[in-house]
């Protein structure tokens, strides 16, 4: 199949957040955007595969502008300074793009800073699905089974839906006026994902029930979503694991490490 056509979406990297947590024992950059990941910045990864696809026009990335600067020197992508919060740190990167965008409908495809295994290849694959489905939002999943034939030694959390048991991805897609529309709920969202109570409040108690024991399947899922929040939601079945992958311990850095390492001695 082809590839999209080139600056169907641009592009918005989420690189703000400081290193005070866990990865703080494996380097003592200031920002995770910034650890260095076999010779390069964590965050020079996805800059790369984003700049290198044929789908993908502008790249905003959103952080510490001096600092990242300095670490995306020559990849001729955005700096624009982060929010308080990675909800603020994507209007802010959205709105960047907003201002001469040439792109319609005016899709955005973000992406956090810690996912270095991802490939242009990949994004182009990701932004053709997601295009084919139509809709507002586009959240990818990938099946269990997938990620560990390919990544049998990371640990995920996974949803169990009927016809499969799925983690997420660390792209999304979204249309900016779904952005500005929908940011109250998506901070909401935000605030409650580590509460269960609070993000039953949100999402509804018997969406949660629905979950919990399996009765949902990724059309009910995309359907309550939509019902719920006023937009028209995709989840997105994809094949590439890597998606998947992000660096939030020790353990993640370690592996993608190695990866990265071991192809850079090819």
């Amino acid at each position: 199949m082809p590839s999209p056509e080139k600056g169907v979406v641009d592009a918005v990297v989420l690189a703000g957040a400081p290193n005070d947590g866990v990865l703080r024992e494996m380097s003592d950059e200031p920002w995770e955007a910034l650890i260095r990941v076999a010779g390069k910045p964590l965050v020079r990864y996805p800059v790369e595969a984003l700049r290198d696809a044929a789908s993908v026009g502008r790249v905003v990335v959103v952080g510490p502008k001096p600092e990242l600067e300095e670490a995306l020197a020559g990849l001729g992508v955005e700096v624009v300074p982060h929010g308080e919060d990675i909800l603020e740190s994507a209007l802010i990167g959205s709105r960047h793009l907003a201002a001469g965008s040439e792109v319609e409908p005016g899709l955005v495809l973000f992406a956090t800073a810690d996912v270095p295994l991802i490939t242009p290849e990949i994004v182009d694959g990701l932004v053709r699905r997601c295009l084919e489905l139509g809709g507002e939002v586009f959240y990818p999943i990938i099946e269990r089974s997938v990620m560990e034939e390919r990544f049998p030694d990371t640990r995920r959390t996974y949803a169990t839906l009927r016809g499969g048991t799925f983690t997420g991805g660390n792209l999304f897609l979204a249309d900016r006026a779904a952005v500005e529309r929908e940011q109250a709920t998506a901070r909401a969202l935000i605030k409650a994902r580590k509460n269960p109570l609070r993000m039953a409040q949100t999402l509804g108690l018997s969406f949660i029930l629905r979950l919990v024991f399996g009765l949902l399947d990724v059309a009910g899922l995309e359907a309550h979503v939509s019902r719920t929040f006023g937009l028209e939601a995709r989840a997105v079945v994809v094949p590439w694991p890597e998606i998947g992958i992000d660096v939030d311990k020790p353990e993640d850095l370690e592996l993608v490490t190695a990866l990265l390492e071991r192809e850079r001695a090819r």
